[in-house]
């Protein structure tokens, strides 16, 4: 189910083994501001839908972000993500974020290190190469 289409990020709740979760698909060349706008419209779109579309008793939530046509992120944009928008994340909800990683080198190198470092903090990100890891990780821990 689609949310948001932009034509930089498109926003839908997909599901793996009956369990809903967010998928954000980023591409192309973000500049700053643009960046952050559309961020700050998911959070808006988020803070709306998550409770429609979170089952009862599901108390692991994921946003998946694949940005692997994203072309360029700055290191500005990481740190801003990882201090500002996370913990706004975890209040609306999220447990997990899976990150798949742009394929190019430049904007690969900036968003791997968009890691967690404690795994058992109440919202984790971890980077992945390939779409199945990062769905597993979640599916993984979400059924512990």
């Amino acid at each position: 189910m689609r949310l948001y289409t932009h034509p930089k990020l498109r926003i839908t709740v997909e599901e793996i083994n009956n369990i809903p979760y967010i998928k954000e698909v980023w591409r192309g060349i973000l500049n700053p501001v643009v960046f952050r706008e559309l961020i700050n419209v998911s959070l808006d779109i988020y803070a709306k839908e998550i409770k429609k579309h979170k089952i009862t008793g599901q108390d692991k939530f994921l946003l998946f972000a694949d940005v692997t046509e994203l072309e360029m992120i700055r290191q500005e944009e990481i740190t801003w993500l990882d201090t500002e928008i996370n913990p706004q994340y975890e209040k609306l909800g999220f447990t997990h974020q899976a990150v798949l990683s742009p394929i190019t080198l430049i904007a690969a190198n900036k968003v791997d290190e968009y890691n967690t470092d404690d795994e058992k903090a109440p919202f984790v990100t971890k980077v992945f190469r390939d779409h199945k890891k990062a769905l597993k990780w979640f599916l993984d821990d979400a059924i512990k």
